[in-house]
């Protein structure tokens, strides 16, 4: 597939900056059309059944996150935009190799895209438009407004405002000390030398010293390619929902939602919370925009579709019916459980402890436990829920099924519980034959990160552990498997440096422990 127009570079400087350095790119599981389509049904858009999608995806680089989208879905039509010709060059190299017949790689300027290229029911722009020229982001979104299919989901990312106010301090010392460097890799390590140096002179105890010392700090952990694209490019800007929103509104589109949805509130408590409780949901943009000011936002992932179409709002009624459900969660008995006869401590990613006494509750969250990273059907949920809490059928079950859905609902908007409506077909308990994800597999081949079935970034840090990943093709049941790691571990080399050393041999425990946690890491067929 190719484009009329010329490639050529928006800067105008002559130069890509992106075949100066890569970009490293992975999966980016937000932007995953499963999970649009998701927030969108929830809205009451008729978003495109995934499987079949035709997805666009502006910025694409080497095709780290659209690669796996078009391999998991191969019915459907994938199509990646990038400027930088040597991005593409190795993402039509790794679609060769993988055989993938339904993507295409497009190596063009994003002001080249136009409406022949086709209609499209997702189309991405993650990293792109805070990084590009006015006329640019103005056309990413008349892509967006031309291109859109009727119900189709529109994502955009891009750095928000106010947050990014503080880190604009920072860069305005490292853009003054690269001011006259040209070299990508002298940049960057003058940026990091001239951020340290004035970091340690300013006064900690003033606003601006502890903003560049704590700035300084994450730059130190940031990689040299994120720092070079991200903090270093000169026309870089901000913008507020707001304003990203009013400019979407002029190309016939409107705010459907962030991809955090659906926590309203985030982490705010006091005085905070009631501030936003004040606000008016409708229209939805201004108690988001308020949410901003309050938590000081540096980042925005924002859903725009359609213009016209009428939006409904889980603020108002939204049920649980016809998703999926999945936690991360796991029992954690604790002094604030064990003082309440009959409650029980559970735990969920990210910190958050709830204490619950209500029975079907209680075995709702212990069936979510078993089943992460896997997601269960709302009605199966339910009705295994209340035979574990021993609720017979009657007046009974519809009154502890209401008081379960109450619960639920209250996990769900406190973004404790996620919803799909299109789950992974993944599994936690590995079959007779184990099946990993193939592409996952092809990954694990080359490098040390790999792509799930819930298009999350994976470390595989073990060598051990990628060659045993790459055995779960489906056609070895556990002896095989065993005979297969102690065949390699025969004639493995012995690792170098401070690696660990491999053991001399595996036991058919092992086995079933290293299939139990690719399980947990989603990486297994269902």
């Amino acid at each position: 597939m190719t484009l009329t127009a010329p490639v050529s570079d928006s800067a105008g400087d002559g130069v890509n900056p992106y075949d100066a350095m890569a970009y490293s790119g992975h999966a980016f599981p937000q932007t995953q059309p499963a999970r649009l389509a998701t927030i969108a049904h929830a809205h009451g858009l008729q978003p495109a059944y995934c499987a079949q999608a035709r997805v666009l995806e502006l910025g694409c680089g080497s095709g780290g996150n659209l690669l796996p989208l078009a391999f998991a879905s191969p019915e459907g039509r994938f199509v990646g935009v990038d400027l930088s010709g040597s991005a593409i060059a190795a993402a039509k190299r790794r679609a060769t190799e993988l055989g993938l017949a339904n993507i295409d790689f497009v190596h063009a300027d994003i002001m080249a895209v136009a409406v022949e290229l086709g209609e499209f029911d997702y189309i991405i722009a993650h990293g792109v438009y805070s990084w590009v020229p006015d006329p640019v982001r103005a056309h990413i979104l008349a892509i967006f407004g031309t291109m859109l299919a009727p119900h189709g989901v529109a994502y955009v990312s891009y750095n928000a405002l106010p947050g990014c106010r503080m880190r604009d301090m920072a860069r305005d010392v490292m853009l003054f000390a690269i001011r006259n460097i040209a070299e990508p890799a002298a940049q960057i390590r003058q940026a990091r030398v001239a951020l340290k140096t004035i970091a340690e002179a300013t006064d900690p105890k003033s606003f601006y010293g502890a903003a560049l010392r704590a700035r300084s700090e994450q730059i130190d952990a940031l990689s040299d390619d994120v720092l070079y694209h991200d903090d270093l490019n000169p026309i870089s800007r901000a913008f507020s929902l707001t304003e990203v929103v009013t400019a979407a509104e002029g190309h016939g589109l409107q705010y459907l939602a962030d991809e955090s949805f659906p926590n309203r509130f985030e982490a705010v408590r006091g005085p905070a919370r009631d501030i936003l409780a004040n606000i008016s949901p409708h229209p939805p943009v201004l108690r988001q925009q308020a949410l901003d000011l309050i938590v000081g936002r540096f980042f925005r992932q924002t859903l725009l579709c359609r213009a016209g179409l009428t939006l409904g709002r889980p603020e108002d009624e939204m049920s649980l019916a016809g998703y999926h459900l999945a936690a991360d969660v796991s029992e954690a008995p604790d002094e604030a459980s064990a003082s309440r006869p009959g409650a029980v401590g559970f735990a969920f990613a990210g910190g958050v402890k709830l204490v619950i006494d209500l029975p079907v509750a209680k075995a709702a969250l212990r069936r979510l436990a078993a089943c992460w990273p896997a997601a269960i059907a709302y009605g199966d949920l339910v009705a295994l829920s209340l035979a574990e809490a021993g609720v017979a059928p009657g007046p009974d079950a519809a009154r502890e099924t209401a008081r379960l859905d109450e619960a639920l609902m209250a996990m769900f908007r406190a973004a404790l519980l996620e919803i799909h409506l299109d789950p992974p077909a993944l599994g936690v308990a590995a079959g007779e034959r184990p099946i990993a994800s193939a592409y996952a597999r092809w990954q694990a081949k080359s490098g040390r990160e790999v792509t799930d079935l819930r298009h999350r970034t994976v470390a595989l840090d073990d060598d051990l552990v990628r060659h045993f990943l790459s055995l779960l093709d489906g056609t070895r049941d556990a002896a095989a498997l065993l005979a297969a790691m102690n065949a390699y571990l025969e004639t493995a080399p012995r690792p170098a440096g401070d690696a660990p050393p491999l053991p001399k041999a595996v036991t058919p425990e092992d086995i079933a422990m290293h299939l139990g946690s690719l399980g947990r890491l989603g990486l297994l067929h269902a």
